[in-house]
């Protein structure tokens, strides 16, 4: 029982403190560690938080949108929500009918996401932590780079509310014509 809870001891003191201030949202500083340096991981229990929303910003190189976008479904949101977050959607700015596009020589992209908590969003920077480095983290980190490949510029902008009740529903008439009762 001693030695148990030496060891008990030991894990709390080796416990990673909250972070005081969240690290870069940088896609290029996060995830970069090196060969061999992480492993299998093992969990703790999930934490409570306030919840958040993140909606990133790109502008891509143009006409590149459907290769951001396979990479991200197939090598960067498994993982993600393998490690807790939700993937909202991402979508590609288009212009309003009879607008201009933004610019010919860029597309813009939105990406939301869903965390527990900005700690839940902090920790994500350092993925492998949570999720171990196996052959989805490889997946992960060549995603990334063709993420990177691709990006002009980037920003993150962290939002807290409240996600509404139900879904959206498009409902147009029928086209039917009716006739008032006598």
């Amino acid at each position: 029982m001693r030695s148990f809870a030496a060891l008990l001891l030991i894990v709390s003191a080796c416990a990673t403190p909250p972070l005081s201030q969240p690290p870069s949202n940088s896609p290029l500083a996060m995830n970069r560690d090196t060969p061999g340096s992480r492993g299998p991981v093992r969990n703790l229990s999930p934490q409570a938080g306030q919840e958040i929303t993140t909606i990133r910003y790109w502008k891509i190189r143009k006409g590149t949108f459907p290769q951001f976008l396979k990479a991200s479904q197939d090598g960067i949101w498994p993982y993600f929500e393998k490690i807790g977050a939700r993937i909202v959607g991402m979508w590609k700015v288009i212009p309003a009918p009879g607008e201009p596009e933004a610019s010919p020589d860029y597309d813009e992209v939105y990406l939301t996401t869903r965390y527990a908590s900005l700690d839940h969003w902090a920790a994500t920077r350092d993925a492998a932590a949570m999720g171990g480095d196996g052959p989805d983290y490889a997946a992960l980190q060549a995603a990334l780079a063709v993420r990177q490949s691709l990006t002009i510029e980037t920003k993150v902008t962290f939002l807290e509310g409240v996600v509404g009740p139900l879904p959206p529903v498009f409902m147009p008439g029928s086209g039917e014509s009716f006739i008032p009762a006598p």
